[in-house]
């Protein structure tokens, strides 16, 4: 059974990542990195949500996607609502 990966490098200093999952009711507390740290995520399918807050990079294994500001992974946000 193949499981999922997604990598988050982070590209400055205090780089917040929250996940969320269905089964809680609220979010668990952020994980910090520093630039050049990497959070390995085993079954990121398991997750609601995951908002990163600050400059990182996201490797799935069919994209790479760069967070300039913050990035939000499934759930919803109206930050990913498109702007007219």
């Amino acid at each position: 059974m193949k499981h999922s990966v997604l990598l988050i490098k982070a590209l400055e200093d205090g780089v917040s990542v929250i996940f969320t999952s269905p089964e809680e009711s609220h979010s668990a507390p952020p994980e910090r990195l520093d630039k050049g740290e990497v959070l390995v995520i085993a079954s990121p399918e398991d997750r609601d949500g995951i908002r990163i807050r600050g400059h990182a990079e996201v490797y799935s294994p069919h994209h790479v996607v760069n967070s300039e500001s913050g990035l939000v992974i499934g759930g919803r946000s109206e930050d990913t609502q498109p702007k007219e």
